[in-house]
């Protein structure tokens, strides 16, 4: 953002009229208003629209390099509040993985899909009031269907296709089946998207406020610091690092957090993303194998938090 706290892509078109140049579109006026003068959400916004690009040129290669920056796109747009835009990078991601055979990947971004309407349509969000937004993920699932009834040799539907028609033919209204569907997902940001960080954030906000109560500051750092990054990867920066800082700054609770690792380097994530600083990126990968980790699920989620912020930076 520039010192007029403006998005560095809003400019002018031949007309003298506002446009976006990452887009190559005219913005109306209400739009540059409320998104391309507000420095945290114009942020968003063009990471949403930098990955969505990155993502359909990889889908033009045929690199599934795609997966990722679509999944980063449809997250951003959920955060700007944009449903039908996340939905739209998901449907591009069903369609390419479906190109690919890769039914099982398509049935994932189905879900999320699924679920980000779901989540709209209790928001009322207006976007959502155009029919062809779900006949479009309609559509989407019916072909991960079709996909399938040809790569498989079985003639009774899977547990998954099962589900996936019960979500489609049911006028997609997307309502769940009754069946549990007890696999893993086999990634957790391709799986859930934004759900993924509301979720873990409450989980380890909650318990680094257990273990506070406790006594056990040193165990809250960790918990802590992962509570703050799901802020940031939800877009609220400002969110986490106050979060993290008032943390840190209850009784007694200072020393052990600024001699812990994990906080030095969360910092430094923060720092990275708000500051598009690529070479700080290098420290914050360094810095990442020093700390003491004490279950992988923690670190793990750390690791994905930080590839994401660098696939921000360098878009």
């Amino acid at each position: 953002m520039s010192r007029a706290e403006k998005c560095t892509w809003l400019g002018l078109n031949d007309d003298g009229k506002d446009m976006c140049r990452l887009r190559g579109q005219k913005l109306p006026t209400a739009e540059v208003s409320s998104k391309c003068k507000k420095t945290d959400l114009a942020t968003i916004c063009a990471d949403a629209y930098s990955s969505l690009s990155r993502g359909v040129e990889a889908i033009e290669k045929n690199s599934t390099d795609a997966f990722p920056w679509l999944i980063e796109s449809a997250t951003q747009f959920e955060n700007l509040g944009e449903t039908d835009n996340a939905i739209m990078a998901y449907v591009k991601s069903i369609y390419f993985a479906n190109k690919n055979d890769l039914a099982e990947k398509a049935y994932d971004f189905f879900r999320a899909a699924r679920t980000a309407y779901e989540n709209g349509l209790v928001k009322n969000d207006p976007s959502l009031k155009d029919p062809a937004i779900r006949d479009n993920l309609a559509k989407a699932g019916n072909a991960i269907i079709d996909r399938m009834r040809k790569i498989s040799e079985k003639a009774n539907l899977t547990d998954m296709q099962t589900e996936l028609k019960a979500a489609v033919l049911g006028g997609v209204s997307l309502k769940k089946s009754e069946e549990t569907d007890f696999r893993a997902p086999r990634d957790l940001i391709i799986s859930h998207g934004r759900s993924l960080y509301e979720k873990k954030g409450e989980e380890y906000k909650d318990g680094a406020k257990s273990y506070i109560k406790s006594g056990m500051i040193k165990n809250a750092v960790i918990l802590s610091c992962m509570g703050a990054l799901s802020d940031l990867m939800l877009g609220k920066p400002k969110e986490g690092m106050a979060y993290l800082a008032e943390v840190a700054s209850t009784n007694g609770n200072s020393q052990v957090f600024n001699e812990h690792p994990c906080f030095e380097w969360t910092k430094l994530v923060f720092k990275a993303l708000i500051s598009r600083d690529e070479n700080l990126m290098i420290t914050v990968n360094k810095r990442f194998l020093e700390i003491p980790w004490s279950f992988k699920d923690d670190r793990e989620f750390a690791r994905r938090c930080m590839e994401s912020v660098e696939r921000r930076i360098t878009a």
